[in-house]
C-alpha cells in the first residue's frame, strides 16, 4: 500500500524522489500528467490537470498560459492540440534538485483532488495495444516512393513504420525517462498521459516553433541522418548528395511559409551538423524578432503553415500525405504530431515528436521515419529507422 497522499503533502513536495513518486502515482489516474526536461537544461518540470474531462485549445497559442500541450500527426486545420492545464506545477531545479511547486487550485479543490487519486493502486501502465496493418515491406515501401518521386510531381515523401516490444520485467517509466534526461543532453526529454492517446515518452531532438519572453520566435530545419561514428570534430562529418537536399527542402518550405506571409525580416543560421545522441543531423536555424516585424501571433501563424513539416511529411506537402495514408496502412496517432509547454514564464516550447515510443501494459510501440527522395536507397533507409529506434532502445534494455 503506498503513502497516503493529502493536500498538505503535495503541497510539501521538497524532495525529486517526492516529486517523481508523485508521477508515478498519477500515471495510474485519468488525470493527465506530463513530465519534461527541455534541451540543453538541467531543470524537470511535472505538470498535473486534476480536470477529468480533457479538452483543445479555444485560443492562438500566445493566449494560454500555464499548459502543456499535445497534437497528433492529423493534418486538420486548423490545428486544435489538446491542453493540459497547469493546475499544479511542480520544478525540480538543477543538479541540486530544489524543488518548488506552485498551484492555482483552492484548498477545497486539492483537498478533494488528493482525495480521489489516493484511492488508486500502483499498477500496469498503459492498455492494450491496437493491432494495424501496416506495411510489412519498408523497403518495397521506400522502392514505391522513389519510382513515384522520378515520374511524377513528388519531390520527398516521408515514410515511417513502427515495431513492438516486450518490456523489461519491472519497467518503470519514470526511471527510464531519468535515463534519457542523462542520455540525451540535446534532447526534449518527455513521458506523458493522457485519456485521449494514452502513455507516450520520447527524447526528439526536433524543435517545430518556440516564443522565448513573448519577443522571438524561432523554428528549426532538421534533415539528413546517419551514425556519428569516430568523427571528433562535428564539422568534419561528410554528408551525401541525398541527404544535403533533403535538408535544404525542409528550410526552403520554411522559408516559402514566411514568403507567404510577407515576412521578410528573419536570421538564418546553417545549416550545420548537430548532434543527437549518436546519431547526427543537419540543422538551419531561423529566428523572428516578433516585436519589430509587428506579428505578435506569429507562432500561431507558423504552427498552422509548418505542421506537419517536410521534414516528417514530405513536399508538396498535399500529395506527400496523400502517399502516406495509402502506403502506410497505420495512424501515426502522435508520431510525427507535436507537444510542449506553452505560456510558462512567457515561454512557449513545441518539439515534433520524434524518437519515441507508445507505452502499454507489457509492450512498447517504437515509431521511426526515414526522408525519401530519388536518390535514397531502400536498404539504407530501413537502417535509419533501426538506427533511430536505437534511442529508446538501448536505455530501456541497458
Amino acid at each position: 500500500m503506498s503513502t497516503q497522499i493529502t493536500a498538505s503533502t503535495i503541497e510539501q513536495i521538497s524532495t525529486r524522489h517526492q516529486a517523481l513518486e508523485l508521477v508515478r502515482k498519477m500515471l495510474n489516474t485519468t488525470y493527465p500528467v506530463a513530465l519534461w526536461r527541455l534541451p540543453n537544461t538541467t531543470d524537470i518540470l511535472a505538470l498535473i490537470d486534476i480536470t477529468s474531462e480533457e479538452r483543445h485549445a479555444e485560443a492562438e497559442i500566445e493566449r494560454l498560459e500555464q499548459c502543456f500541450v499535445i497534437n497528433s500527426y492529423d493534418q486538420s486545420h486548423p490545428i486544435n492540440p489538446l491542453v493540459l492545464k497547469g493546475d499544479i506545477i511542480i520544478n525540480i531545479q538543477g543538479p541540486e534538485s530544489k524543488v518548488t511547486l506552485s498551484t492555482t487550485l483552492k484548498a477545497s479543490d486539492l483537498e478533494a483532488f488528493t482525495l480521489a487519486i489516493d484511492q488508486v493502486e500502483l499498477s500496469a501502465l498503459g492498455r492494450n495495444p491496437q493491432e494495424s496493418e501496416f506495411h510489412p515491406d519498408f523497403e518495397g515501401m521506400v522502392t514505391e516512393a522513389i519510382d513515384h518521386i522520378k515520374s511524377g510531381e513528388l519531390h520527398k515523401v516521408v515514410l515511417s513504420r513502427y515495431q513492438d516490444f516486450d518490456l523489461p520485467e519491472g519497467f518503470d517509466p519514470i526511471a527510464i525517462f531519468e535515463k534519457l534526461d542523462q542520455t540525451y543532453a540535446n534532447a526534449f526529454c518527455y513521458l506523458v498521459q493522457t485519456s485521449t492517446f494514452g502513455a507516450w515518452m520520447g527524447a526528439t531532438p526536433e524543435k517545430l516553433i518556440a516564443i522565448e519572453d513573448e519577443h522571438y520566435f524561432s523554428t528549426d530545419a532538421l534533415a539528413g541522418t546517419q551514425v556519428l561514428g569516430e568523427v571528433e570534430d562535428l564539422s568534419d562529418v561528410p554528408w551525401t548528395q541525398k541527404e544535403i537536399i533533403e535538408q535544404a527542402m525542409v528550410s526552403r518550405y520554411i522559408i516559402e511559409c514566411f514568403k507567404k506571409i510577407r515576412l521578410r525580416e528573419f536570421e538564418e543560421v546553417g545549416p550545420k551538423t548537430v548532434k543527437a545522441g549518436d546519431l547526427v543531423h543537419l540543422k538551419t536555424s531561423f529566428k523572428v524578432d516578433m516585436k519589430e516585424t509587428n506579428s505578435p501571433l506569429l507562432g500561431s501563424t507558423m504552427l498552422e503553415l509548418l505542421h506537419p513539416t517536410s521534414a516528417v511529411c514530405g513536399s508538396p506537402r498535399g500529395l506527400a500525405n496523400d502517399f502516406i495514408r495509402t502506403h502506410e496502412g497505420y495512424e501515426r496517432e502522435l508520431f510525427a504530431g507535436f507537444l510542449g509547454p506553452v505560456g510558462l514564464d512567457g515561454n512557449s516550447r513545441l518539439f515534433v515528436n520524434l524518437r519515441c515510443m507508445q507505452l502499454f501494459k507489457e509492450k512498447a510501440r517504437l515509431y521511426a521515419g526515414a526522408g525519401i527522395t530519388e536518390n535514397s536507397r531502400p536498404e539504407k533507409e530501413l537502417q535509419e529507422t533501426n538506427n533511430k529506434m536505437q534511442t529508446l532502445l538501448k536505455v530501456i534494455y541497458s
